[in-house]
């Protein structure tokens, strides 16, 4: 942590063989890695498929009046991740604090509507058919019985017993630990069914266990502190472009990369005019999703090992899908909802309340609907005026007749449906931590590979300029 913090702040050691590198995708991996190899004094074009930066970081305003905007992408920033808040710093943009949860948060299960603080005193109001050893513990609290021997036995000695962890859970997705625990508590189907609902976790089931247990020691770090960018968290990549403007090249499309024993050519189609496009590189850095890259030609065939290919097939990612609504004024918080969330059974599933403009009349931006995984497929099916609709009725659930009157305009976004991103990030299957992992970020001769989805933080901006930082660090110190 400490040698990438330094090269984020003094860069990477100055070439004296400058190389060619092409890099392939303009989000936070791919301009991390073309800023630090310019500075090292490389010649770097970077091809980005859409017409901006950010990838993920995703800032909506078009969409929405009086400076609001929606965050479709990431959205919060934890206080551990000092990658991110390194760039943070380095460009001088100012941040805001994230107000993720609150006691005052509502939960709404089963037909009931409570305060979190209502339902950490009497956890068994839902009436969730659980045990009843498991009676009057939350969610929280039978998730955490049922992880910290793993997570105990980790932070012992985590390069020793990490592998370890892997060899033995590996095979378990999130559903099948928590019922057949190896290591401590095993629960009943209610109380699992409560764990997933109540925190947010129930479009999962099948997903990896181990691949979650890294995101839940995030979440149940204590006093976990949150931020964001004032004025949208766009700002950060867009703070390259007065360094990498010159480098950039949107609307190019890749469509084929051929590699031989000197070189690398890059075959490449602008969106717009469909104009051809051929680029040669020394080097060459991928930071594109697998998802999407399966759809590019890899010549001659042999140039990627078959283990790379098989990642790149089979590699998961997480579909989620945001809708973000303006109203006129924040009405949420004359009933105490000063930031913070709600979570449901209702097909929205998690409403995050904006944490800027706390305290003014109005109007707000509010994340009205955010699913994951199992429960996007739904919203993934409707139209954007559909998906408004159910949202607006949902809220009303929650709020009453209100929503409608309050309602100015809003949007939604789908990173499924999004051709530059082929789902919104990375979790595993089970097995795959050990079949695919050790194979993700590895180079296959003059290609390099970047992006959250080669790093150990999946999902946050943190992984994207770790890798980023990774891979330049690779091309910078490898054979012209």
């Amino acid at each position: 942590m400490e040698t990438m913090i330094s090269i984020i702040r003094n860069g990477l050691k100055k070439t004296s063989i400058p190389k060619k590198i092409v890099v392939i995708g303009a989000g936070m991996a791919g301009l991390v890695a073309a800023s630090l190899l310019k500075q090292a004094g490389h010649r770097v074009t970077i091809l980005e498929a859409s017409e901006r930066v950010g990838g993920r970081i995703y800032t909506i305003r078009s969409d929405f009046r009086d400076d609001q905007y929606f965050e479709a992408g990431a959205m919060r920033i934890p206080h551990t991740h000092r990658l991110t808040l390194e760039y943070i710093q380095k460009f001088n943009l100012p941040i805001h604090p994230f107000v993720n949860s609150t006691p005052r948060d509502i939960l709404y299960f089963r037909g009931i509507k409570a305060r979190l603080s209502e339902y950490e005193r009497h956890p068994d109001l839902f009436g969730f058919p659980i045990a009843s050893y498991e009676r009057g513990k939350t969610a929280s609290e039978l998730l955490q019985m049922a992880v910290r021997p793993v997570i105990q036995f980790i932070e012992q000695n985590p390069e020793k017993h990490w592998p370890i962890v892997i060899e033995q859970l590996d095979r378990y997705s999130f559903d099948t630990y928590l019922r057949y625990n190896p290591f401590g508590l095993r629960l009943s189907v209610g109380a699992i069914d409560m764990i997933k609902a109540v925190l947010s976790l129930e479009g999962f089931p099948e997903l990896s266990f181990l691949g979650l247990l890294r995101e839940l020691m995030t979440l149940f770090t204590p006093n976990m502190r949150f931020y964001k960018i004032v004025g949208g968290n766009d700002r950060l990549p867009k703070a390259f472009l007065p360094q990498l403007k010159d480098e950039l090249l949107f609307s190019h499309k890749v469509q084929k990369i051929v590699q031989n024993k000197n070189s690398v050519t890059i075959h490449a189609i602008h969106t717009k005019i469909l104009q051809p496009f051929q680029i040669t590189a020394d080097r060459v850095i991928v930071t594109i999703p697998f998802s999407i890259l399966q759809f590019v030609d890899i010549e001659p065939r042999h140039s990627f090992s078959e283990n790379k290919r098989k990642a790149i097939r089979e590699l998961h990612y997480v579909g989620s899908t945001k809708t973000g609504i303006q109203f006129k004024t924040r009405f949420w918080e004359k009933e105490g909802l000063f930031g913070g969330r709600t979570v449901s059974d209702l097909p929205i599933r998690y409403t995050q309340y904006p944490s800027q403009g706390i305290g003014t009349t109005g109007p707000g931006v509010v994340l009205a609907s955010y699913t994951w995984e199992d429960d996007t497929i739904p919203w993934d099916s409707l139209s954007a005026e559909e998906r408004l609709e159910y949202t607006l009725k949902n809220l009303a659930v929650l709020y009453g007749e209100q929503v409608y009157r309050e309602f100015e305009t809003g949007t939604s976004h789908s990173w499924v449906r999004y051709p530059y991103s082929g789902g919104a990030f990375t979790l595993m299957k089970p097995n795959q931590i050990t079949e695919i992992s050790p194979y993700i970020a590895t180079p296959e001769g003059r290609v390099h590979f970047a992006g959250e989805h080669t790093s150990t933080h999946h999902g946050w901006i943190q992984g994207a300029i770790e890798s980023g930082i990774c891979a330049a660090y690779e091309v910078n110190n490898s054979p012209a």
